[in-house]
């Protein structure tokens, strides 16, 4: 019996890698001739094929999630003092973009079902300085949305949509 523990890993990222590491040797080659490493043709078609999936206008590659809802945020005009509504069981992404603008996080409880933020306990959660609600789309699952949106709507706050662990759900 030997005292080092087994190591069970949940994805088998090699096997995933082997399946289309042709495709992915052809454009990290691309990218390494062209020596441009964080802009150029291969950003460019990456927005572009991104924002058709999201069926957006328009798409900004940045290095990490956490950029992309502090890029958000920061857009919709998130600033020190507002409250930003999020739920609890989120990845610290989700906070440090929140707190990197100069907003309170507020955390609410979840969906039973779904395991997302639940609508009933962001309503309950608006104070007159909540400007804004970051949902978190876990798991393959996405928030309800139709639900989000006319609270959003109603309450005059922004809706941003954290999509990092549920990309191309519906």
């Amino acid at each position: 019996m030997s005292d080092t523990p087994t190591f069970i890993p949940a994805h088998d990222l090699v096997a995933q890698y082997e399946s289309i590491h042709e495709e992915i040797d052809s454009a990290i080659h691309a990218v390494l001739a062209g020596g441009e490493f964080e802009r150029g043709p291969e950003l460019w078609g990456f927005e572009e094929e991104f924002a058709q999936a999201c069926r957006a206008t328009h798409g900004i590659g940045v290095g990490t999630g956490q950029a992309a809802l502090f890029v958000a945020l920061r857009a919709l005009g998130v600033t020190a003092g507002d409250e930003v509504i999020t739920v609890a069981n989120t990845d610290i992404s989700t906070c440090s973009a929140i707190g990197h603008v100069g907003a309170r996080i507020v955390f609410v409880d979840i969906d039973h079902s779904t395991f997302c933020i639940d609508p009933a306990a962001v309503e309950a959660a608006i104070t007159p300085r909540t400007t804004a609600i970051v949902a978190v789309h876990l798991y393959g699952l996405p928030a309800d949305m139709v639900r989000l949106r006319e609270i959003a709507r109603r309450r005059g706050l922004a809706l941003v949509e954290d999509a990092a662990l549920a990309f191309g759900s519906t």
